[in-house]
């Protein structure tokens, strides 16, 4: 793979991390009224799906290659922090997206 398309992705995958943080963050600093029902919701809940899942792989394979790169023992503890950090952010996300579509949870 080349340069430029390693950081497209790296980029890609911050992007879809932050807005995942954000909108957990701001679901519990602030409530906000649900969403009107859409003919949309299952394809919209599979979507996001797929996005928490890219991000958490895109970002635990970035760990695991900056770990692999530099192998001290800083550089180890980080991408365990890491790792845990994305886990928790995945289980938390995920969780909140089968309370909110609790039929997709099984798919």
């Amino acid at each position: 793979m080349s340069e430029r398309m390693i950081g497209a992705i790296v980029a890609f995958v911050t992007v879809i991390i932050t807005l995942v943080l954000l909108a957990l963050f701001e679901s519990h600093s602030e409530s906000y009224p649900p969403l009107e029902p859409s003919v949309y919701d299952k394809k919209l809940d599979r979507l996001d799906r797929r996005g928490i899942e890219a991000a958490y792989s895109g970002r635990v394979a970035l760990l695991f290659q900056n770990w692999m790169t530099d192998t001290n023992e800083a550089s180890h503890q980080r991408a365990l922090r890491g790792h845990r950090n994305a886990r928790k952010i995945y289980i938390d996300a995920m969780t909140a997206l089968d309370a909110r579509d609790p039929k997709g949870a099984e798919k």
